[in-house]
């Protein structure tokens, strides 16, 4: 029995769990959270592009990419959220907004525990938009262009 090469496609959709982790990450880091240990985050990246590789078959379509990557989002954010915690004013966005709070109110924002929820929200909303941009973008160039290869290859 011979083994086959993989299709570009499914290459591509390990490439996409990675930039879903990626930008996940950014959103998660931007918005206060921190960073979980490099083991975990290796691990959130094999599940995210194990993921990818099966919903590539299954899934097709923009709304349908954009509903799994919204709920890959919101997996990482709870994965990141559990494992990477919050420190304040770790965040880009708590420095740009933070010199603004007194003193007096740091043991409120420490309590608080996750940075401001909607920017968290925005943020990973964004990676989730980023994430279908991305993959239904090469998909679809990819698509392009093994059109074009099987059209040269029978004419």
């Amino acid at each position: 029995m011979a083994m086959r090469a993989a299709p570009v496609q499914d290459k591509w959709a390990w490439v996409s769990g990675l930039f879903a982790v990626g930008l996940g990450l950014a959103a998660h880091m931007t918005a206060g959270g921190s960073a979980p240990a490099l083991p975990v985050l290796l691990g959130f990246a094999a599940l995210c592009c194990l993921a990818a590789q099966l919903l590539a078959h299954w899934v097709h379509g923009p709304l349908l990419l954009l509903l799994a990557s919204g709920v890959a989002q919101q997996l990482l954010h709870f994965g990141f959220a559990a494992f990477g915690g919050y420190f304040p004013g770790s965040g880009l966005v708590d420095h740009l907004h933070g010199a603004s709070q007194s003193l007096s109110d740091a043991p409120a924002l420490a309590a608080s525990g996750g940075g401001s929820p909607h920017i968290m929200l925005y943020t990973h909303m964004a990676a989730a938009i980023l994430t279908l941009a991305l993959t239904a973008g090469v998909t679809g160039l990819l698509r392009r262009a093994s059109l074009t290869a099987t059209r040269g290859n029978t004419a």
